[in-house]
């Protein structure tokens, strides 16, 4: 223990005088141009739509019609009651509800005021406002055809609640997502940089004459980056409160939890780019070709569901996907952790197969 303590003092020195410079080569610029090119849009589609027809008549069937045949929409089905679009909502089955009142149809020929209700996930305050302005845009060409046919009914009038994200800010949406990526940034470069630069000035081989085990100098390598992840994201959420006026709405011990969790991965890859590099460059080019498609292919920038379905699928094999989707989910929505485990599980399984392989890489490149 006590050298593993000695190792870290050592880390921790050289990481607080380490300025090393990003090398930009030629190939960058092409591999984000294509990148960007496949994955990034700014239109919003494929938004899922989950409707509650309470009044079952001829005018609501024909406006969830309406809505169901909209090409920005997918349609997930009919909901039981008006609390099954609540739990959609909550479990990401759904990102949009339509709620038709009863008496729909019969108020319409009556000309009263049909009531219906469009309940949006404000997660992505972007994606909910667009959403929601299509959904308007089809409610009222509906309004407007009904008072074609009968001059005397009154407009419909829709009633739209938000969860979650009630002003559609989207820092709320966007800072949970720069924390996962700061802590990327933190583990992923600085591991790599590290163990390389003991390989530049020659200090790794003096290590492993050493009694120091292979095991303590791993620990020893990547500990001080584990520390200073954590100290970094609280940081980000300090500022996230102070400045930004965000809260936390769900588990503190969730939130760092989960941040551990990924840093399983984010330090495998450190080591294992660590084990391509020779130079401090090399290693710094290899993190940032690794960050570019972590980034793009993690839902941060792009929502996943516009993106080409081969490009889709391929973002499950992210593991910043999960985290950032996770950070977001306790973030924001408080979600407890049975609702979580369909995104911890394949975190877990991604950072144990990283940083074992990575480890067994780097035992093999110093032995």
């Amino acid at each position: 223990m006590q050298r593993i303590l000695y190792l870290l003092q050592k880390e921790f020195r050289q990481v607080f005088r380490d300025r090393a410079m990003i090398t930009i080569m030629f190939v960058v610029p092409v591999v984000q141009t294509l990148v960007l090119g496949s994955v990034m849009t700014t239109d919003v589609k494929n938004v899922k739509l989950l409707i509650y027809d309470a009044d079952g008549s001829f005018a609501s069937r024909e406006l969830c019609r309406r809505l169901v045949n909209n090409p920005y929409f997918n349609f997930v089905g009919y909901a039981e009651s008006a609390s099954d679009i609540h739990e959609a909502l909550d479990k990401w089955q759904a990102q949009i509800g339509l709620f038709i009142k009863p008496h729909f149809g019969r108020d319409l020929e009556r000309g009263l005021r049909p009531e219906v209700q469009l309940i949006a996930d404000g997660l992505d305050g972007n994606t909910a406002g667009i959403a929601l302005s299509y959904a308007h845009g089809i409610l009222t060409a509906f309004a407007q055809n009904i008072a074609v046919i009968n001059p005397t009914n009154v407009p419909l009038v829709g009633e739209t609640r938000l969860w979650y994200n009630l002003n559609l800010e989207s820092k709320h949406y966007m800072i949970p997502g720069l924390i996962g990526l700061l802590a990327t940034v933190v583990t992923m470069f600085l591991t790599s940089m590290g163990l390389v630069r003991e390989k530049e000035i020659g200090t790794l081989e003096q290590l492993m004459v050493t009694p120091i085990r292979r095991a303590e100098l791993m620990i020893g390598k990547v500990l001080p980056f584990v520390i200073i992840g954590l100290v970094e994201i609280n940081v980000m959420m300090g500022v996230a409160f102070l400045i930004f006026k965000l809260q936390l709405a769900g588990s503190y011990w969730l939130f760092l939890g989960v941040s551990l969790l990924y840093f399983f991965t984010s330090l495998g890859l450190g080591i294992f780019i660590s084990t391509l590099a020779e130079t401090q460059q090399q290693a710094m080019f290899i993190s940032w070709f690794f960050m570019i498609f972590l980034m793009l292919m993690s839902g941060f920038l792009t929502p996943i569901a516009n993106m080409p379905l081969a490009w889709q699928n391929v973002t499950y094999l992210n593991p910043l996907r999960y985290y950032i989707n996770l950070l977001r989910e306790i973030f924001l929505k408080a979600t407890p952790l049975n609702f979580l485990w369909n995104e911890i599980v394949p975190l877990a399984v991604f950072g144990l197969l990283i940083l074992l392989a990575s480890a067994m890489k780097f035992h093999k490149r110093v032995s």
